[in-house]
Formats: structure tokens, sequence, C-alpha cells
């Protein structure tokens, strides 16, 4: 009798063990689950700071699961790659993002973001590329003493908006920098403050205003007022040429008699003095401190400026814009 009474409670705590035993595994397997559809749900709302607690839940529940393992270090590599992109750390973000495009058995969907961050990632280096060589360029007419011709590189960068983006900010800041060095440089020669991009712009954009209301204009002169998408030599842009020409015919000038660059120093003139494109045209195609900054550009690089009248002035500021070259290059080519 006591041995049968021992075999009764045998089973019964033999299966009081293994219901709690089945019961806790389904308990688990239902965590499991619950956690890993969650974490999946977070990377597709880009909540990564989620999916990372739901894939740590849910590699705890299951030890020995290597797929909620896989998944969570799938998600800290891809934001570690963001987070090197927003630092500008080209190379560590290109290696992340490579990592997590490789990882099989995984996210699908930050398999198909990183392929697209690598793809953004190839098109930012290039550009880079391109903004360091016309920074260069500036940097060295910089250290040239060429200090308007510098301006006119670092100008022509600042007009593009996409420099402002943070892939870009270091080299929009050297150019902002560079710019102001230039600016401090001319004003300390020639003792006034040229006038950047943004105010000649508006001083044109004003002058082309007045003449609507006063006169009937052209087609071409509308577009002055319009934002520059293509620079001629840095300052001005193809419309506002156009414009200029158009305003030149209806003052009775030829436009075909002036060039590009003589269009720009017609603009430049009206801008700095204030009077209008037909008194500009007249009076001179550059401005006075266009010719006594190239002066002192001409004194620094060896030659003697006095030698030269302010037409041969005007001469080689015109060689200097239409075959982009220094001005001390474009007096040594004119002699």
């Amino acid at each position: 009798m006591k041995k049968w009474m021992w075999v009764v409670i045998a089973v019964i705590i033999a299966v009081g063990v293994g219901g709690y035993s089945y019961t806790r595994y389904r308990l688990q397997e239902q965590s499991y689950t619950t956690e890993m559809k969650a974490g999946k749900e977070a990377l597709q709302a880009k909540d990564y700071t989620q999916a990372e607690t739901n894939f740590t839940h849910a590699s705890r529940t299951k030890a020995n699961d290597t797929t909620a393992q896989r998944y969570l270090t799938q998600t800290q590599t891809y934001v570690g790659g963001t987070e090197s992109l927003k630092s500008r750390e080209f190379s560590a973000a290109k290696s992340a993002f490579k990592t997590v495009k490789n990882t099989t058995n995984a996210s699908s969907v930050l398999v198909s973001r990183s392929k697209d961050q690598l793809a953004t990632i190839k098109k930012v280096l290039a550009k880079r590329k391109t903004y360091k060589t016309q920074y260069q360029n500036a940097l060295e007419l910089n250290k040239a003493n060429e200090f308007t011709d510098s301006n006119s590189v670092a100008n022509v960068m600042l007009k593009d908006s996409e420099l402002q983006k943070s892939y870009y900010q270091d080299l929009y800041q050297q150019a902002k920098s560079l710019r102001k060095q230039n600016t401090a440089s001319i004003k300390a020669v020639t003792g006034s403050t040229p006038i950047t991009n943004s105010a000649q712009s508006a001083t044109s954009s004003n002058s082309s205003s007045s003449k609507q209301q006063t006169t009937t204009v052209s087609g071409d002169q509308s577009q002055a007022n319009s934002a520059a998408k293509t620079t001629v030599s840095g300052n001005y842009s193809d419309a506002q040429i156009k414009a200029t020409r158009a305003e030149l015919n209806e003052a009775g000038m030829k436009d075909s008699n002036y060039s590009d660059s003589q269009i720009e120093g017609i603009l430049q003139r009206s801008a700095q003095e204030h009077i209008s494109i037909a008194q500009a045209a007249k009076t001179g195609s550059y401005s006075a401190d266009q010719i006594q900054a190239t002066r002192s550009e001409l004194d620094q690089a060896g030659f003697n400026s006095n030698s030269y009248t302010d037409s041969q002035i005007e001469a080689i500021l015109q060689q200097a814009s239409a075959q982009h070259m220094s001005i001390a290059q474009a007096a040594k080519s004119l002699q």
C-alpha cells in the first residue's frame, strides 16, 4: 500500500513539474514572438531605439536564440552608421552600412536603407571633391594676394544651396571664412568694402523693378529679378547679363559692342555708385574701387601700376575675367 502511494505521489509531482515547464515555455515563446514583432514594426517606423529595446528583450527571453541577436546587432550597426554620417566620418559610415547590407536572415528593411545610404555617400564624396577643388583654387588666389579673384571663386561655392547641407558644413564654413578674409584685405587696400553677391543681386533687382515701373521691358529684362542659376564668371547670372544687354539697347547703345566681362563691369559700377546701367556704361565698365584694387594687386605682384592707364587696367580686368586667370597673369599676357 505504501509503495502504491509513493508511485501516485511521484506521478503527481512529475505531471505538475511538466505542466509548469510547458506553461513557462509557452509564455517565453509568446513573449519572444511579441518582442520580435514589435521590434520589426519599430524598424519600419524608424524608431531604432525602440527596436533595440525589443530585440534585446527577445534575446534575453530565449538565451540561445541567434535570430534576435542578429536583428539587434544589425540595428545597432545601422544606427552607428547614421551617427558617423552625421559627423562626416564617411569611411566609418560606409563600413557600417556595408556590414548591414551584407547581413543575411535579418531585417530586409535595414538592408534596403543601407543600400540607399551607400548611394548617398558616393554622391556626397564626389560633390565634396568638387567643392574642395574650388576652395583650393580660391585659397591659392588668396595666398597670391589676388583677393577679388579669390572672392569670385568663393562666391560661386556659397551660391550653391547644396553646400549648406550638413555633409558639407566644414567646407561651407571654410568658404565663408575665406571670403571674409578677402573682403577685409580688399577693404584694407582700397578703403572700401566690396559689395557681396547678395548686395549686387538686390541692387540689380531694385534697378529692374524701377525700370519696369517707367517703361515696358522685354522678357529678358524681367528675368533679371529671378534667382541666379548659372554664373558667368562668378558674380552675375546669365539672365542678368541678358537683361543688361536689353537695357543698353533700349538706351541706344549696341550691346554687341560689350563682352560679357564688360557687362559685368557695368553691373558692378551701377551697383556700387547707385547709377543706371546707361550711366555706368558711359562712365566706364569698371568702378574706381575695382581699378584701385587692381593697381594694388599689380604692385604686390611686382608691377608698376602707375605705368598703366585706367583703360589698360580695364583691359587687364577684362582679360582676367574672360580667360579665368589672375590679374598678374592677365597683365603679363597683354605685355
